[in-house]
């Protein structure tokens, strides 16, 4: 859990994105971008970084938190 945490709060965008999918719900990888102010080859990458730790999930091109990623970011919050 504290690696997984520090994978998180090393990375601004990572965080930026839970947050994100934990207040807005599930978004499309175009709305992750424009919100985020990132290209979008920066932003598959963070989506590809993520899925890979099971902090998220991209289905039919919309990426949402699993239970994994929802408690990760609940404890950055707190922090």
């Amino acid at each position: 859990m504290e690696e997984m945490m520090g994978f998180v709060t090393g990375n601004t965008n990572r965080q930026k994105l839970l947050e994100m999918l934990a207040s807005k719900g599930d978004l499309e990888t175009s709305s992750i971008a424009k919100n985020m102010h990132l290209a979008q080859p920066s932003v598959k990458r963070l989506v590809e970084e993520l899925v890979e730790k099971n902090l998220i999930v991209e289905k039919a091109g919309k990426c949402s938190l699993t239970e994994l990623g929802t408690t990760i970011e609940r404890k950055v919050q707190n922090l």
